[in-house]
């Protein structure tokens, strides 16, 4: 959590259209994430990025494109999106408190630019999904844009799509917060697939683990050997989680769900992995909106975005409700 001493001026910002809520890291945004990568083993320091002309377009299209719905939801949480370098990770969202009162502001999200300047969103989606696993033979290939909309602003919007996810669960009820000691209680998204041991832990329920879940670490250094892809993925298509980095934690799970969702039912765009062995394509992996291991998530989904289902010319549609 992120403690201010100018609360207005975070106040002021949820006053703009969410497109205009673009700022470089600041310092006490900075102090924070600084503090967390030198608690957890990290050695990135985190600096400051002005959005060039060309960065603050791509990330206006990003944010401007998204559906009304999901603007509906975020706008009034959303305090900021700051740029940065060297944050430890793409993205990153935290709360903003007052620093005298202790009440909760918003949230901002951070993009750490070192980790995004350089990539299409097909060549960042395979670069996340690759971040587990290390050694030759076999190897993950995403497409999340089809090949005219195969830019840094739509890998923008798909990562902030994520991100928005933690922002609209610091909104709701339907996950504890993540700040905070989590209560022995029910949380309608959380009982779909995770549960609380005895050592206060998130564990899946039985019929949602499968092999090598808990051993995936993206950010860290314990790399799972490319023939562990194997295993993993076949896990995961077996398993009620839309992704293998959502199969880590629940608040994962949720921000993985809202971002592929949106991303693929409601803007209509592609979600693909390939399994490939020394660049040969070996499989595709199964959709997971459409297949019937979604079936919870999806009801949650259509739900939380108010939507419902139209069907037209024998195709099935979603329209905002």
């Amino acid at each position: 959590m992120i403690y201010t001493s100018e609360p207005q001026q975070w106040r002021t910002q949820l006053s703009l259209p969410i497109e205009q809520r673009i700022l470089p890291l600041p310092d006490e945004v900075r102090n924070i994430v600084h503090q967390v990568n030198m608690a957890s083993g990290l050695d990135a320091v985190p600096a400051p990025c002005v959005p060039d002309t060309a960065l603050q377009a791509d990330l206006r299209a990003a944010l401007a494109g998204m559906p009304a719905a999901v603007r509906d939801l975020v706008g009034p949480l959303l305090l900021g999106v700051c740029t940065g370098r060297g944050l430890g990770s793409s993205g990153i969202t935290d709360i903003v408190a007052d620093a005298v009162d202790g009440r909760i502001l918003g949230c901002v999200v951070l993009l750490d630019m070192d980790l995004l300047e350089t990539h299409t969103a097909n060549s960042w989606a395979t670069w996340k999904e690759n971040l587990p696993f290390g050694g030759p033979g076999f190897s993950l290939a995403a497409t999340i844009a089809a090949p005219q909309d195969d830019t840094r602003a739509h890998a923008l919007q798909f990562l902030l799509l994520h991100e928005f996810g933690h922002v609209v669960t610091a909104g709701g009820s339907f996950l504890p917060r993540w700040w905070e000691p989590a209560p022995a209680a029910f949380f309608p998204f959380l009982d779909l697939s995770w549960h609380m041991n005895a050592a206060g832990r998130f564990v899946p329920w039985s019929g949602s683990d499968f092999d090598l879940r808990g051993a995936v670490d993206f950010y860290g250094t314990n790399k799972l050997h490319s023939d562990a892809i194997v295993t993993a993925y076949a896990g995961l298509e077996g398993s009620d989680f839309p992704s293998l980095y959502g199969a880590t934690n629940p608040y994962d799970d949720f921000a993985e769900c809202f971002a592929s969702y949106v991303h693929s039912e409601l803007l209509g765009r592609p979600y693909a992995l390939r399994v490939d062995y020394d660049g040969v394509p070996q499989a595709t992996l199964e959709r997971f909106w459409a297949s019937p291991r979604s079936e919870a998530k999806r009801a949650f989904m259509r739900e939380l975005l108010g939507e419902t289902a139209v069907v037209a010319n024998d195709e099935k549609k979603f329209v905002a409700a």
